[in-house]
């Protein structure tokens, strides 16, 4: 069978500037700047290498229709204007470049159109472009899955005896949750305030529940708390009771309370709004969990214990996602595996003690603060370490 497809099918979309135009072909020129230089009586020359050739890229823009006339006036006033820019080139990618001359051929052939045959050269030094810090990409994903997570409530409307049933079961999780925080080691405040907003919860149940996007509001409100709550101390201040190794149990912890699950048997619609609400809670712990773990790790295996309690919870939860919150989980769980792999936390240097010395000493040997020293290696006894320790 003949290819039926016409001219107009073989055209693929560019721009500059962020002008977009069809093109159908390019062309590309580059090389190096050689001189040859031949000799009397020699048999082979010298070449001279001055470097490499700027590079030149041609490309046709095509303007079709009855008012091709405005968009090939829009697009001479983009080439025109000095200086370089983005050219989002079909077959190379995103190019930094200068126009340097264009032709304009127009005809009244195939309904009218013009082409722009435009030539391209290298636009010199690039505009710095600051990279994306990866903790904000992380935390930026991390609140998109908490919205979505919302988003995603709802329930079914349910008799009075239902929504009865229904509140005394939830009110009987929020409990265990209020129980399982206040075992979770936390900083007195932190855990006042996340106690705080549970017992809110609790009272405001009913007129929460009648109004289900109320609901899940504020419980995002209390895993916001429950997560941001580690950011208000320093790491390893003790004196809050939040130490460098603490962090790696509250994250466990936390996730493993988001994927824990409690049967409840009752009838019909007040089961599947329960699953509903636990499913609500799971997601929501999650987040959680994860805005904990992002924080700056002083010992390796701190963080890679945070991270895997995490990973760990997100994949029991992800293949009973819905679409759009699958997707937000996701790119939440990558994030956050770039952003905490992104701190390298290898030891500099190691050295083996056979005798007993002090944490101090050794951390004034290696070059490294005493609190790092005594997280990254666990140190059981400050003032007698043996054995091998690294800095």
């Amino acid at each position: 069978m003949p290819n039926e497809s016409n001219w107009q099918d073989r055209m693929v979309t560019a721009s500059f500037r962020g002008f977009e135009f069809l093109t159908e072909s390019h062309d590309a020129k580059g090389g190096r700047r050689l001189v040859v230089h031949e000799y009397p009586g020699a048999e082979q020359p010298r070449v001279e290498d001055m470097g490499g050739k700027a590079w030149d890229w041609k490309l046709n823009a095509y303007f079709i229709g009855p008012d091709y006339d405005l968009e090939r006036n829009g697009f001479l006033a983009k080439l025109a204007e000095p200086g370089a820019d983005w050219l989002a080139h079909p077959w190379l990618g995103d190019l930094w470049v200068r126009a340097h001359s264009w032709s304009l051929h127009e005809s009244n052939d195939k309904g009218g159109y013009c082409t722009v045959g435009i030539e391209f050269v290298p636009g010199g030094e690039q505009p710095f472009t600051a990279e994306p810090d990866k903790v904000d990409i992380a935390i930026d994903r991390i609140r998109q899955l908490a919205d979505v997570t919302v988003d995603d409530f709802e329930l079914e409307p349910m008799s009075a005896d239902g929504m009865t049933a229904f509140i005394a079961a939830v009110h009987q999780k929020l409990e265990g949750l209020r129980k399982v925080i206040a075992l979770a080691t936390l900083p007195l405040t932190w855990a006042n305030q996340v106690q705080g907003l549970i017992a809110g919860i609790k009272g405001d149940l009913a007129a929460l529940m009648a109004l289900p996007a109320a609901y899940a509001s504020a419980f995002r409100g209390l895993t916001d708390a429950l997560g941001g709550g580690a950011d208000s101390f320093a790491p390893g201040d003790v004196s809050h009771g939040f130490s460098d190794t603490a962090r790696p149990r509250v994250v466990s912890r936390i996730a493993s309370v988001a994927t824990s699950t409690s049967i409840v048997t009752l009838d019909g619609v007040v089961q599947r709004n329960l699953l509903r609400e636990s499913a609500l809670r799971s997601r929501l712990l999650v987040t959680a969990a994860a805005q904990v773990a992002l924080a700056d790790y002083r010992a390796e295996a701190d963080r890679d214990a945070v991270l895997a309690s995490v990973v760990a919870a997100l994949d029991i939860l992800l293949p009973g996602l819905p679409d759009p919150v699958f997707q937000a989980a996701v790119a939440a769980r990558t994030s956050l595996i770039e952003a905490l792999l992104a701190q390298d936390l290898r030891p500099a240097t190691f050295r083996d003690v056979t005798a007993p010395l002090p944490a101090v000493v050794l951390a004034y040997l290696l070059g490294v603060d005493e609190a790092v020293f005594l997280a990254r290696n666990a140190v059981r006894h400050p003032l007698f370490v043996i054995g091998r320790v690294y800095g």
